[in-house]
């Protein structure tokens, strides 16, 4: 399967986004009734996935199991909605630990639905749409802060419309495990802490401070928290500000430990709660904050808003891929050229091959759109420079699995079949990758050609295509690639017959 989002009938009704967090997993459901999104549930599990996070990059026993665990849960109640109405999403700790593909196996099991692991810029991207959905946006630009269990997010936009983004390699859980995991808080601990998210935040400030913005809004569970033990313990008036956070950290350093009971703070987040001050605090100073306004909303409401833009067709991967392609300047005559060929294929051999046509449609369209990519960097291996592009540039709305099954099939266009890079188990992938070969080959050529009438015939791995012998006279490269074709494919335990009409 392509882990491509399926479009649903807008008749569907009940939407749900989980946020598998560092920290915690957040469940939303929500009613989507006359063209609006209702929430009608929220629950949130502090599984701590990160702080199981180990140094080589594998996950413990225990936050494995706590995981799993509550993931059981969840599913008894997403099993019953429809597929392609949940999204599920993992961030930080999903992207870094080693054996994702083993766990995301099993969630995927307990759930009933597909998991995706998402970059930072796409968690950016998606925070930002959220809050921008919770708060109406005031007479200007906006900052928008996240600080997460593994990450922080930093956003600025104007409306809907994002300007920058960043995720930082810094959160509640990862600062606090990385410097007081003894417990023991000190001033010396307390400024390594601080230097140590100057630090990442080095890179990016100055293009921040080069932004202007009118308000700054904190989404997730460190800033509302932030936000309720500066009122309730009178730090500050209302709103975050660095003097409220400079009156916390003293408290921490009065008591010399940091598990530290404040009133307004829920035991659960009471043990990492020191990490996400501390992150605060440097976003405050490095950035010129001087006041933060905590929002309601974050990932998971982005989440339901893009899910229900996608119900719509307002799906924003579309314009993602066509912005890489005019950025790397495609041809796109000579794209859409292989798109006609492979959608004309692709419909002969969707029900024989057993493909989702819809979504294999939609996959070799963005296909033809980016495997030209590489051009713009050397027409030598150009496949490879183009692969290498697709995976690992910022696609606002896709997920890494998503961008890397892109990144396959450019990379597997043309010459001989990357047998060790391509994820060949994925049956359907596969074939759509072999329709696209041969669209490229009857489309090679910058001026057109015009296509005879193809008969396009598969089963299992056995393909046949019937084309007129004048044609293929007249035609001698497309013979020639045909048959270099036929040797490639052999690789791969994939018989291609042409037969001459």
């Amino acid at each position: 399967m392509f882990n491509l989002s399926r479009l649903l009938s807008p008749k569907t009704e009940q939407l749900a986004a989980l946020d598998l967090g560092s920290n915690s997993f957040h469940l939303i459901i929500a009613d989507w009734q006359d063209g609006e999104l209702k929430v009608r549930d929220k629950v949130k599990e502090m599984v701590r996935l990160g702080w199981g996070l180990q140094d080589d990059g594998s996950l413990d026993a225990a936050a494995w199991n706590r995981a799993l665990a509550c993931l059981e849960r969840f599913g008894e109640r997403l099993r019953e909605f429809k597929p392609g109405s949940v999204r599920v999403v993992g961030t930080k700790t999903l992207r870094s630990i080693i054996d994702a593909d083993v766990f995301l196996q099993a969630a995927e099991q307990r759930l009933g639905h597909p998991v995706e692991v998402i970059s930072g810029e796409e968690e950016a991207r998606l925070i930002y749409l959220g809050v921008a959905h919770y708060k109406a946006p005031t007479n200007g630009p906006r900052m928008v802060i996240d600080i997460g269990g593994g990450s922080t997010e930093v956003t600025v936009g104007e409306g809907m419309e994002l300007k920058l983004k960043d995720s930082l390699d810094m959160g509640c859980v990862s600062i606090t495990k990385r410097f007081f995991k003894s417990g023991r808080v000190t001033k010396n601990r307390l400024l390594k802490a601080s230097v140590y998210c100057s630090q990442e935040l080095l890179a990016v400030a100055d293009d921040y401070l080069d932004h202007t913005w009118n308000e700054c809004l904190g989404a997730s569970g460190s800033i509302k928290a932030v936000a309720k033990v500066c009122a309730e313990n009178k730090f500050c008036d209302g709103d975050i500000t660095l003097s409220g956070l400079e009156a916390i950290l003293e408290c921490y350093l009065d008591a010399g430990q940091s598990d530290l009971a404040f009133k307004g703070l829920s035991e659960e987040r009471q043990p990492v709660f020191l990490g996400g001050v501390i992150v605060l605090q440097a976003l405050f100073q490095a950035l010129h904050i001087s006041r933060m306004h905590a929002a309601e909303w974050a990932l998971r409401e982005g989440l339901l808003y893009e899910l229900k833009g996608r119900l719509e067709h307002t799906d924003i991967r579309p314009t993602s891929v066509q912005r890489l392609a005019e950025r790397y300047h495609v041809d796109m005559t000579y794209s859409s050229r292989v798109d006609e060929t492979s959608q004309l294929l692709l419909n002969q051999v969707a029900e024989m091959w057993a493909l989702d046509e819809i979504e294999t449609a939609k996959l070799l369209k963005w296909a033809s759109m980016l495997f030209l990519v590489g051009l713009d960097v050397a027409h030598s291996d150009y496949h490879k420079h183009g692969a290498y592009i697709v995976e690992h540039v910022d696609l606002a709305g896709f997920s890494r699995i998503e961008q890397q099954q892109l990144a396959a099939l450019v990379l597997a266009h043309r010459r001989s079949f990357p047998v060790k890079q391509f994820p060949l188990r994925n049956s359907d992938l596969l074939k759509a990758c072999l329709i696209l070969r041969l669209s490229v080959i009857f489309s090679r050529g910058k001026r057109a050609q015009s296509l005879p009438d193809i008969q396009f015939r598969a089963a299992e791995q056995q393909m046949s295509l019937l084309i007129e012998q004048q044609w293929l006279q007249n035609n001698p490269l497309t013979r020639a690639d045909l048959e270099n074709e036929q040797q490639y494919l052999s690789v791969i335990n994939y018989k291609l017959d042409v037969i001459e009409l």
